[in-house]
């Protein structure tokens, strides 16, 4: 599937927002900075291979515990 920038940072900051994060607990989660997240949410920057692996095995998780 085929993801533009925008659409990548929004559905970021949709799931982590659904999940009550701030921007800091992913970074520290994923092993990022929050300036990295905040980029990734406002279409600055997309997240590497090894991020978006790191935010499905997240996205996983939190789904998981609920």
């Amino acid at each position: 599937m085929l993801y533009n920038m925008e659409s990548i940072g929004e559905d970021i900051r949709h799931f982590r927002s659904v999940k009550g994060w701030l921007q800091e607990q992913l970074a520290r989660e994923i092993g990022v900075s929050w300036n990295t997240v905040q980029r990734w949410e406002s279409g600055k920057t997309k997240p590497s291979q090894l991020a978006m692996q790191k935010l499905k095995i997240w996205l996983s998780e939190t789904r998981d515990k609920g």
